[in-house]
Parts: structure tokens; sequence; C-alpha cells
């Protein structure tokens, strides 16, 4: 017999090709779970960065909605070089009917540097909000109740010729001349502009006076940003923005749902809307007012309370766009004077966010030496 053939042949019988079905079941199994535990990171990895950017959006509305209020904020009361001591009209700021361009609704209240209408908490609604602004379902103007709404005066910083005005906007041109009849004139037409500042005498049309344009900026939130869409949007209705001469809404940030104001009254110290008696001489007078605020009001029902707002305290509830599954809202927000706002008990993330704005122009001018 042949050894080799014997070990040849046994070798043969006893090796083993590929795989049996048994092996071949037990590595497809293995390799199932493995693409279901990585199918099942993925998706939640995917759902991580998908709410991290619904924060980060958050994070970033809201903090631009600070930003583009306190900008404007900073500039209310700015006309230029002169000081206007006159309390002012209240009036609806929209309004656009001078009969005399030295004498109108616009002029009478620019001495409101800052004004509001107060929605005095959630879902509450403005009696009688101006601008034409309406609580009706799907209007351009709608305005969210619960929400306050800001109006802001002030002239641009820069100053231009009186010829170089455009037509399309309104100007704004204040007198620093004893000789001149009208204190201010706002208008669109060049020739209206003929104010003088000092020195000045009599008979000389010089020199003129600065001429800027004229700024009236209402905030306000509307439950839409386009309507029907259900986004909660901070919206502007300003001045002629586009040069028509009427006011336009203009979009700002989506996902703000509600802004409360507290105003900061100067020489008030007991947030009643009077001036009093401050610095201790039986006398309320300037002299009780230092540019300071001495306490809140979410609103003022007289001109002269308007015209003593030296700062501004921002109360904002932003909210994502969209919803997160899984996730109910049972928080309570507090906002300022307006008081705690929530539970809403829905599925929308939301945030607070809080600045204290000085009033640089009103304040500043009340400043001691």
């Amino acid at each position: 017999m042949n050894p080799s053939a014997y070990t040849r042949t046994f070798t043969n019988r006893t090796s083993q090709h590929g795989l049996s079905l048994i092996e071949l079941m037990i590595s497809i199994t293995i390799g199932l779970l493995i693409l279901s535990a990585l199918a099942t990171l993925f998706v939640n990895q995917s759902k991580t960065r998908t709410e991290l950017d619904k924060s980060n959006r958050l994070i970033d509305n809201g903090r631009y909605a600070l930003e583009v209020l306190s900008e404007d904020l900073r500039l209310a009361g700015f006309y230029g070089e002169r000081n206007l001591v006159a309390a002012g009209v209240i009036n609806d700021p929209c309004t656009t009917t001078p009969a005399d361009p030295s004498v109108t609704e616009m002029r009478d209240a620019l001495g409101l540097h800052v004004a509001g209408y107060d929605a005095s908490g959630v879902g509450v609604a403005i009696a009688s909000p101006p601008c034409g602004l309406t609580t009706t379902p799907l209007a351009t103007a709608n305005l969210k109740n619960g929400s306050d709404i800001l109006v802001l005066r002030r002239a641009d910083t820069t100053a231009i010729p009186a010829a170089s005005v455009s037509g399309t906007h309104h100007y704004i041109q204040l007198s620093n001349c004893k000789y001149d009849v009208a204190t201010s004139v706002i208008s669109k037409t060049a020739s209206d502009f003929n104010l003088r500042q000092h020195p000045c005498n009599s008979t000389s049309a010089l020199p003129a006076a600065n001429v800027r344009r004229f700024f009236v900026q209402t905030y306000f939130v509307s439950p839409n940003n386009i309507a029907g869409d259900g986004i909660p949007t901070l919206k502007l209705k300003e001045l002629d923005p586009a040069g028509t001469g009427v006011f336009i809404i203009t979009p700002l940030v989506e996902g703000i749902e509600y802004l409360q104001v507290d105003y900061g009254i100067d020489g008030d110290n007991n947030a009643d809307g009077v001036m009093d008696d401050i610095n201790g001489d039986s006398v309320v007078s300037a002299g009780d007012t230092d540019g300071v605020a001495d306490s809140y009001v979410t609103a003022c029902a007289t001109a002269v309370c308007w015209s003593n707002i030296v700062s501004v305290r921002l109360w904002i509830i932003a909210r994502n766009i969209e919803t997160t599954a899984g996730y109910t809202n049972t928080n309570t927000y507090t906002l300022g004077l307006a008081g705690t706002f929530g539970p809403f008990n829905d599925s929308y993330k939301r945030h607070v966010y809080t600045q204290i704005v000085r009033l640089v122009n009103p304040s500043s001018r009340r400043e001691t030496p």
C-alpha cells in the first residue's frame, strides 16, 4: 500500500471549502444587527443635528430681535442740534395728513420720542391699536394678542442740504433761530425747508438749518409672517421706507412670539406716571430729573409721562418655527411687569430674552455736569 496515496485521500475527505448554511445565516444576522445599529445611530444623530439647528435659529432670532430694537431705541429722540422741550401730543403715530408742513400731527408728536400700547398679559388684546393694526385673522397687519406695540420717532444722523430733499421721503428741519416763526417743518418738498440756525438775523435767509430724514417706526408682533403661515414674526411699520410717502409693513424676525416693554420714568419714584419731588426741595421741577429711571411702568397715560421716559426694558419670547416630536412645553416665562406667560402645553421650544436700553438722547439732556 502506498502511504502517500492514503494520506492524500484522507486529507481530501476532511478538508472544508466555503460556508455552511448555518454559518451563512449567522453572518447575515450579525451584519443586520450592525447595520441596524448604524442606522439607529444615524437617525439619532440626524435628530440631534436638527434640534441643534432649531436651537441655533432660536438663539439667533432672539438676539437679533433685541439688537434691532436696541439700535433704534438708542437713536430715539434724536432730531439734530436742537433740544425739544415740549412734551408733545399723543396721536396715531401713522398719520400723514399735513395741512401745513410745519403744523402736522407728526410734528406735534415730536416730543414723544418713544411711546407704546400695552397688552397686559398673554392673550390680552390692545383695546385701540394704532396704525391700522388689527386682530383680524390672516390680515397682513394682524396683531398678536398679548404683545405690546412700540413706537419710536427720530431723525437721521446724517444731515443734508434742503436742495437735496428727494421728494419721496419725509424730512424734518428744526429752527434754532429766534426770528423764525415756525419751530419745525416736516415735509417732502424742498421749498418748504426755510428755517435757520444760530447765528441768524431778521433779514437773511442764512444760515439754513440742517435737514434730516424723519423716521416713525412702529414695532409689533404678528401671528403670521405671511398671512396664514402661523409663524409669529416681529414686524415694523415704518414711514416711507421705499420712498412712497406712506407707512409700509416689513417682516423683520421670524419666531418672535411675544414682545413686552417696560418704560423707565425719570422723576417718578412711585410708578404712577406723575412727576415727584425727588430731590426734597418741595418743588416738582426739572431739578428732580437726572436722566436715570426712578421707576418702570407698562405704559403712560399722558404726553408728559411719555416725555420723561429715559430707558426701556425689553422682554421677548422667541419660539422655534417647527415643533419638536415628543416634547411638551410646560414651562412658564416671566416678562417683566406683564407677569407670567405659559405654560403653553405644545411642542414648541421657547426662550426668554431681556435687555435694558438707555435712551441716550433724552436721558443725556437731563444729566447734571
